[in-house]
């Protein structure tokens, strides 16, 4: 048990600091974020299509988080429907989120979109999924809020490697650290997306 209050103390400190951190970036930095993560985001959904049609799954970001609204339009422009999810009870549902889609303010004050959902275990085909992260590290360990549910999901999803979506976490660049602390029911992503970048992780 110490072992695990350990960890779990590293990951209560460790996001105490990437919230401060994101707290204190200014709109400019945030906006020139968001830009090059739908820049980056596109290249990588480019290369994965090979000119063929995509199942996209991402979310709705906070306004402290890296902005993906940006990386949504773009994506809807090209595959039109992205599937983003709505908080049900202690697991996500998914409503595909068209540009007349509206929002509402959610669960932690998150933006939902209105309309007909489907369960996590419906989205079959789905060929990748932009994940919200704190952190990640090189092996593919994602640190995130601490609510538990992209990892409740992930866990019914094959790997990548068998036939799953490709999992990309969207953080900042310096947001890709040496060592994420995890516990036994945490779950690993295939690709971090930042600013500057696409890195392959694992």
């Amino acid at each position: 048990m110490g072992g695990v209050t350990s960890v779990a103390q590293r990951k209560t400190a460790l996001r105490r600091d990437l919230r401060a951190r994101r707290a204190a970036r200014g709109e400019a930095e945030r906006a020139a974020a968001a830009q090059g993560i739908a820049d980056e985001g596109a290249s990588l959904l480019r290369g994965l299509a090979d000119g063929m049609p995509l199942l996209i799954a991402a979310y709705l970001s906070l306004p402290t988080e890296p902005g993906t609204d940006p990386l949504i339009e773009q994506a809807q422009t090209d595959y039109d429907a992205i599937w983003v999810p709505r908080v049900a009870d202690e697991a996500l549902d998914w409503v595909a989120l068209h540009r007349s889609t509206p929002l509402t303010e959610g669960a932690f004050g998150i933006r939902e979109p209105v309309g007909t959902a489907v369960r996590s275990e419906d989205l079959v085909g789905l060929d990748v999924m932009f994940v919200p992260a704190l952190a990640v590290d090189e092996q593919g360990r994602r640190l995130g809020q601490g609510g538990g549910y992209y990892d409740r999901l992930l866990q019914g999803f094959p790997r990548n490697s068998r036939g799953g979506p490709l999992l990309v976490a969207v953080v900042f660049d310096d947001e890709v650290i040496d060592e994420v602390p995890v516990e036994e029911f945490d779950c690993t992503v295939d690709v971090a997306l930042t600013p500057s970048g696409i890195l392959d992780l694992g």
